[in-house]
């Protein structure tokens, strides 16, 4: 039998760019509970007739066209990290976006990267409780994977 190579749930870092030269990305503790990146893509179908049997119905042919991808993140607010995400969020700038993968190269470890968009930035609360944020990210142009070294 051959184990499913696992990782913890913290070992999905979202990481942020400096912006520095040379480029340095931090994890955020802002992103403390929950994380995730999505892929999808936007498509069409066509269907194909059937020449001898043109009553009958086609076989659809899908296609893809665009791709996207997301980050959502959740967690229990971190207050020293509000002011730098919500002038993020205002200010419209893409940043450079890794979500790591933080395990070795031999189980799989690796990162995403790209530029990205912060379309959503959310902050709760409830009595007795404490604060949480919410957030979501959507690529700008192309996600590229890099293997661990």
């Amino acid at each position: 039998m051959t184990a499913v190579k696992t990782m913890n749930g913290t070992s999905l870092l979202v990481q942020i760019s400096d912006g520095g030269s040379p480029e340095s990305f931090v994890h955020d503790c802002l992103v403390n509970a929950e994380r995730s990146i999505q892929f999808s893509s936007d498509g069409d179908a066509v269907t194909i007739p059937d020449c001898d049997e043109p009553d009958k119905p086609g076989w659809k042919e899908q296609f893809k066209d665009g791709l996207q991808a997301t980050i959502e993140g959740a967690g229990m607010l971190h207050t020293a990290s509000v002011e730098k995400w919500f002038d993020w969020f205002r200010s419209g700038d893409l940043k450079r976006v890794r979500v790591r993968v933080d395990v070795t190269a031999a189980n799989g470890g690796g990162y995403w990267a790209g530029d990205w968009h912060l379309m959503s930035f959310g902050v709760s609360g409830a009595r007795k409780s404490k604060s949480q944020v919410s957030l979501t990210l959507m690529s700008s142009g192309p996600v590229s994977w890099t293997d661990a070294t």
